[in-house]
Order: C-alpha cells, then structure tokens, then sequence
C-alpha cells in the first residue's frame, strides 16, 4: 500500500482560510470608531463568513469549544407574540 502525498492545495487551504479570516478582523478593527462596536459576535460572525468552523472560531477568540462560541453564529430568534 502507498499512502498519498498530500496535495499544494489542500495543504495550503486550511491556512489560506485562516490568513483570509485574520484579514477581514483587521480590516474591522480599523474601521472609524463611529461605526458599530467591534464585539466577539461580530468577529465571530466575520471569521464564520471567511469559511471557518465554529471549533476554529472558538480556538481563534480563545474559547473552549465550539458551544461556546454558538450562540454568536446561531442566535435564537424571537418568539411571535
């Protein structure tokens, strides 16, 4: 049995993915103060539209899993009245 050498690409995109998230935080952080409050939510938001998983979101903004970082990506919706 021979195993497969990895490909360029598929070694590349993980971190693709990462330095792509990691732009779009800087970009946000250095908007004009008068914008929206930058807050976890929003960066995990940014970083979950960058293609990352909620494990990789939550290890980025320092969490312990994925459960922690839920309720930014899934919030609940409002109950009709």
């Amino acid at each position: 049995m021979s195993k497969k050498q990895p490909t360029k690409k598929t070694e590349i995109d993980p971190v693709t993915n990462r330095l792509d998230a990691l732009i779009r935080l800087f970009i946000e952080l250095n908007k004009p103060k008068s914008q929206e409050k930058f807050s976890e939510a929003t960066a995990a938001r940014i970083l979950k539209s960058s293609g990352l998983t909620p494990t990789e979101i939550a290890k980025i903004l320092g969490k312990k899993s994925a459960t922690d970082v839920a309720p930014y990506l899934y919030p609940k919706k409002k109950e009709k009245e």
